[in-house]
């Protein structure tokens, strides 16, 4: 038998020990057999999963000693990974295989001296590092607390990983309390964009919204660029140095700390950062727990006690250091670039430290990662690069169902259900809310019970958490279960055993929501009647932090921020009386920070007043629309058990309550209203209030998905609507196909600048060509349209009647795009004007237009920036807007607009004009060249 056979026979009579050898960290060896493609992603979860690690190796030799190939390939793989594993292994490997692959030119031998994969970082760090000889720590060659010898510097950085290893397993496995967490690293980071964005323009609404919001027009007009996770620290250009303080922001449950783990386990398992000798981690929620000072190394020891005799020699080469700061928004001090602590060993308040890692006066050269909700106080200059974190794409919601559900079917029937609905679609691209979604929806797909049983699934955002608060009492409740019953229904006694603790529950969430406050101690519990050992781990999991290594700190805070939002929204339903006048004084103040003119009676109104300012409301939009969900709840007794049913007298109320509202508020406000309206889901009042709205302007009001489901379900309903205003939201065709039945109906449509192609030329030509089409202004400025687009429109004006303006102008529109112009407007008698500037249109092109001018003496037709001194100040006042808010400049269009303009009127001849409209033609210029230059200097880093 030759030695390259008999590899099998080898490794099989070595099985038990490879078992103990490996079961210490297999981790590792199943990452390199699986990017190797060894096994299969399937098998590689499975394996990650089982419990303990023992049985991880069991099952793992099942699968590689099989045969011949696929034995050798698990020697190859274990040999370059070696160095992770005992003596004993690689004593083994070297005794077994000393000659077993040989490359083209030579022959590896495999010692202790050396990985075959590559050379260890820290040997390229220390040439005097050896296998046999001890590491000199101080000057004179022993360590001071180790006169008996020091061990090797790379098995302490070889324990450093096993224990980042360690500190993360649970993210790989299932929560006892849950049973299917699916919080595998694998697939709860994702991809993050390189941004220059000022989180301070953040602010103003819910951060949830504002990323849904930004997500849409990034995806839709991106510029800036995408990366892997684990190149944040590479140039985008090769041969340019790459950046050393990165800050990494996102919302809550998006992934942040998620990201810092995969950094930590991508490191650890040697698929990433080579470069990096050892990665220390921090969470700033720890930091904040630091009283007096303290010194950097003696810092670094008591995170990392293992490390403690190398600390100093580890500072001394910082260039090979990562460092990893978790929740910088979570800080109670503020960055000052004034202080510089130089020195490792002196002890300073740990802001001090802080600020000196971060402005580079301590470990200058490390490399350094900092995370961080958006905040104004954000000190974003003092980094290198900035990425945001915007979660899932849909294949990743889609791979998180499976790892949920574990089977294909179900996986499969949530997933779609999940994306045929804007709103939960909508939410599930936040990792967390995405779980939230999967245990909601769990017991209408996985159990297995009469469908006389079953509600329907949850549709509205407060269907979902209902469901999902549901489905953790019942994984709570200890009391015999009935078989094949209804388990996720909340029945009323189960809300009345819990309704104590959900109670006071829902007054902490409420208190703190109002005073911002997201992290609570184990006093901040039991000031409300709270005791930790009561606290269900599915609503708040605790935060255990080990600041000294010999006490430990506990700190709560809830599942995710919109579980408090729920909480402290169930709170108020359940203490509200049955006033219609005290339900209505709290909506205004919820909503609209409008406080009672008459002293209040109410002692939760009395308490939001003294808690909340005015200037915060908007913070509220999320709670606001749960309450709504929760009043149709309580009014159709499903809090039975919590509070008594509200009488069928506050729809009346309610219903006018919205008129009031709906009919002159607009952007922003408007949006959440209409929100409201559709989590309340009572289509009585929907059907009244509806019809009143008779103007929807939504401005500058980026549209996600489920914000175009909402304007379909609320204005289905409108008889009267006459502007429809789109303009800015950076609206895609499948929002506006959703809301396409009801484009017909309105007198005046505005889809300005929103990068919109010929699909929605296509769209807009059906309406007009709808024998009940009622538009008379369609404005399509900024959008791409095209030659083919512009024909579709110019054959649905042959036989309309009712449109008088079209504005068509920057939409890439050519001469071949009049072909048919004349053709189909020549019998038009109702379009009154027609603007096209900022069109790729030649001169011949514009005869056509002269043409077309002759044949309808009252059709006016603007071609020229210079034809209109009106048309010249609306570009004005466009790009002024441009340059007050320069997030808008993130659309590829918009900076393609500007120069489709420049170039427009450098073609045009100004001395056939006055000199005002001259005057106001180069102001225009100029304001578009510096607009261009500020935005190619402040791209991404």
């Amino acid at each position: 038998m030759s030695e390259k056979t008999e590899c099998l026979s080898k490794v099989q009579s070595c099985r038990s020990s490879l078992v103990t050898w490996l079961e210490k960290n297999p981790v590792v060896l199943l990452r390199w057999l699986h990017d190797d493609g060894a096994i299969s992603q399937q098998v590689y979860f499975t394996l990650l999963d089982s419990r303990p690690e023992k049985n991880q190796v069991i099952s793992l030799l099942e699968v590689m000693l099989k045969n011949e190939n696929s034995c050798r390939t698990f020697i190859h793989v274990l040999q370059q990974i070696q160095e992770n594993y005992c003596p004993e292994l690689r004593e083994w490997l070297r005794n077994t295989f000393p000659i077993y692959f040989k490359q083209p030119t030579d022959v590896i031998v495999i010692t202790d001296l050396e990985k075959t994969k590559k050379k260890s970082t820290w040997s390229k760090l220390k040439g005097t590092l050896k296998r046999g000889k001890k590491y000199n720590l101080e000057k004179g060659g022993q360590p001071s607390d180790a006169p008996g010898g020091h061990p090797l510097m790379e098995d302490v950085l070889q324990n450093h990983k096993l224990s980042q290893l360690k500190q993360n397993a649970k993210v790989h496995g299932k929560l006892e309390t849950t049973h299917t967490l699916c919080e595998m690293l694998e697939i709860r980071y994702t991809e993050v964009f390189i941004t220059d964005e000022d989180p301070a323009g953040l602010q103003g609404q819910h951060e949830y919204l504002v990323l849904a919001n930004r997500r849409v027009r990034l995806y839709e007009h991106n510029r800036h660029q995408k990366i892997n996770l684990m190149d944040i620290f590479t140039p985008l250009e090769p041969g340019t140095q790459g950046p050393k303080t990165v800050l990494m922001t996102g919302i809550a449950g998006i992934g942040k700390t998620y990201a810092m783990q995969k950094i930590l386990h991508e490191w650890a398992v040697e698929k990433a950062f080579s470069n990096v000798s050892c990665a220390i981690n921090f969470a700033f929620r720890e930091l904040n727990l630091l009283e007096g000072p303290i010194s950097l190394v003696d810092l670094i020891r008591k995170k990392h006690a293992h490390l403690q005799n190398i600390v100093e020699a580890l500072c001394n080469h910082p260039d090979k250091l990562l460092v990893l700061l978790d929740g910088l928004d979570e800080f109670k001090h503020l960055i000052s670039q004034e202080t510089k602590v130089q020195n490792i060993k002196d002890p300073a308040p740990v802001k001090d430290l802080v600020s000196s890692l971060l402005n580079g006066s301590l470990l200058h050269g490390a490399s350094i990662v900092v995370t961080s909700r958006p905040r104004p106080s954000l000190p974003t200059h003092i980094f290198d690069r900035k990425v945001v974190i915007l979660g899932f794409e849909e294949r990743q919601v889609e791979e998180f169902c499976f790892r949920f559900f574990r089977e294909k079917t179900i996986s499969g029937e949530v997933f779609h259900y999940i994306m045929k609905n804007d709103t939960l679609s909508g939410l599930s691209f936040i990792p967390l809310y995405c779980f939230i979604i999967c245990t909601a929806l769990q017991p209408f797909f996985q159990n297995k019970i009469e469908e006389s049983c079953l509600e329907n699934p949850p549709k509205t955002m407060t269907e979902v958490y209902r469901s999902y608060l549901c489905t953790i009492m019942h994984l709570r409740d200890d009391s015999p279960k009935i078989s094949n019953g209804p388990i996720f229904l909340c029945c009323p006694a189960m809300l009345s055993k819990m309704k104590d603790i959900l109670c006071k529950l829902g007054k902490l969430a409420y208190i703190s929501l109002l005073e911002s406050k997201i992290l609570f101690t184990t006093d901040d519990l039991q000031r409300f009647g709270l005791e930790p050992a009561q606290l269900p781990d599915s609503f708040i999991h605790r935060i255990f932090i080990n600041v000294d290594g010999q006490s430990s700190t506990e700190m709560f805070a809830f599942f995710h921020m919109t579980v408090q939002e729920f909480f402290a929204a169930l709170y108020c339903i359940v203490t509200i009386s049955s006033s219609v006048d005290e339900l209505l004084q709290c909506l205004d103040l919820w909503c609209f920070g409008i406080s009672p003119q008459e002293p209040v009676q109410s002692e939760l109104l009395a308490t939001t007043m003294e808690l909340k300012t005015s200037k915060q409301w908007e913070n509220l939009q999320m709670f606001s629309r749960f309450v709504m969900g929760l009043i149709s709840f309580r009014l159709e007794g499903k809090l039975h058990g919590l509070v008594d049913p509200f009488g069928l007298n506050i729809l009346v109320p309610l219903t006018n309550w919205f008129k009031g509202k709906i009919t002159y508020e607009l952007n922003q406000r408007l949006l959440n209203l209409l929100h409201c309206l559709r989590e309340l889901r009572q289509e009585e009042v929907v059907r009244a209030v509806a019809p009143e709205i008779d103007e929807v302007d939504l401005f500058k009001v980026i549209l996600n998905p489920a914000d175009c489901a909402t304007l379909s379900y609320i204005l289905q309903h409108s008889t009267g609507l006459k502007t429809l205003n789109l303009g800015y939201t950076s609206i895609g065709i499948q929002g506006l196909r959703q809301l396409q039945p009801l484009l017909h109906r309105c007198q005046t449509v505005s889809l300005r600048y929103n990068a919109l192609g010929k699909e929605v030329a296509v769209m807009e030509a059906d309406v007009l060509k709808s024998p009940t089409c009622q538009v008379k202004s369609l404005l399509m400025c900024g959008n791409n349209i095209g030659s083919d687009g512009i024909k579709c429109l110019w054959e649905a004006l042959r036989h309309n009647q009712t449109l008088e303006e079209l504005y068509l102008d920057i939409n890439g529109i050519t001469d071949s795009g009049l072909e048919n112009v004349i053709t189909c407007l020549s019998n038009n008698m109702t379009l009154k004007l027609l603007t096209i500037v900022g069109n790729k249109l030649s001169d011949g092109g514009k005869e056509v237009l002269v043409e077309l001018q002759r044949h309808l003496p009252g059709l006016k037709i603007l071609s020229s920036f210079l034809g209109d001194m009106g048309l010249l100040q609306a570009y004005l006042d466009w790009v002024q807007d441009l340059k007050e808010n320069p997030q808008q400049m993130e659309s590829v269009r918009n900076v393609d607009a500007l120069r489709n303009v420049l170039s427009e009127l450098r073609r045009e001849d100004p001395e056939e004009t006055s000199p005002d409209v001259r005057e106001r033609a180069a102001e225009l210029e100029r304001e578009i060249r510096v607009i261009l230059e500020t935005s190619a200097h402040t791209g991404p880093q």
